[in-house]
């Protein structure tokens, strides 16, 4: 049976596949107003750890969640990077419900990524094209808010 948060089959044997999907479920658990962002997200992510070598894709359908080992299918958005940076990503505080840092962590945070970004090592493709997606997996992702 197919829970809200689902590993497939091999998604097991992830190590980031299964803290992401710790991370949903203790973020909807804690937090549920969040449930209104992640029942809205339909889509896929990519997200690839080049220094872990490790890739997932997270598929987002009708409220649920189901993570795979490896890329699967053609992703809306993929994540590419060092892993403590798309970890942080999951640190980004959020200010009425947006990425918005107001303090001195949250700003540390968002220049450590931007840094990744600006050195080539970090990106985010098809955001600019998937906003509402971005914003929506930003906010049921993140630890704050």
């Amino acid at each position: 049976m197919l829970t809200a948060v689902d590993l497939a089959p091999g998604a097991d044997e992830n190590g980031l596949a299964v803290m992401l999907a710790d991370l949903v479920r203790q973020n909807l658990e804690a937090k549920p107003h969040k449930k209104v962002d992640f029942e809205a997200l339909e889509g896929s992510v990519a997200i690839v750890a080049d220094d872990a070598e490790v890739a997932l894709t997270l598929r987002f359908r009708s409220g649920k969640l189901r993570i795979h080992d490896g890329i699967v299918g053609i992703p809306d958005v993929t994540i590419f990077g060092p892993s403590d940076s798309i970890l942080a990503l999951s640190n980004f505080p959020l200010t009425l419900g947006l990425p918005i840092p107001l303090d001195t962590e949250g700003l540390k945070t968002l220049r450590s990524v931007f840094a990744s970004m600006r050195a080539g090592q970090f990106h985010i493709y098809g955001a600019a094209f998937h906003l509402p997606f971005v914003m929506r997996l930003t906010r049921v992702m993140s630890v704050n808010g």
